[in-house]
């Protein structure tokens, strides 16, 4: 298999894998297993996809740079757990206003606050140790890995 393809095999797996449940959780709660459950959890993992992916790697950079300027006394394992929640509490909200809005539509501002703050809650547990496990062990080996390959 061609590096390139390696490349995008591993991150699509990261994606699939972690966008998958968080939105997986996050339709859950809104909607339970009705129905529609599938096409509802589809289209709001598809979304989060396209909304996530191109943010993503520019807010990591920028929070990975902030971090380290502003807590540069930290051991880099503190500084990944602090790199890990704040971006975690950042992809979640931002995954949790794609679905709130994909599955509920644009409501009024009380309405849209209350179910944005369910569907968040309902994944943030989740989300906090995915991007901590990212920060901790999958990053650093990703890392390692980009380098032999570069």
């Amino acid at each position: 298999m061609s590096l390139k393809v390696q490349k995008i095999s591993i991150v699509a797996s990261l994606v699939i894998a972690m966008g998958g449940t968080l939105t997986f959780l996050m339709t859950w709660r809104n909607i339970g297993f009705a129905d529609h459950f599938m096409g509802a959890w589809l289209s709001s993992f598809a979304l989060c996809v396209l909304c996530i992916a191109p943010i993503g790697g520019i807010l990591s950079y920028l929070v990975h740079h902030l971090v380290n300027a502003i807590l540069p006394r930290l051991s880099s394992m503190q500084r990944n757990i602090v790199f890990g929640l704040i971006m975690a509490i950042i992809m979640e909200s931002v995954m949790a206003v794609v679905t709130t809005i994909n599955l509920h539509g644009f409501l009024e501002r009380g309405a849209f606050l209350n179910s944005w703050t369910t569907t968040l809650m309902s994944a943030l547990p989740a989300g906090i140790v995915f991007s901590i496990l990212m920060s901790i062990v999958i990053k650093p080996k990703l890392t390692a890995f980009w380098a032999k390959t570069a």
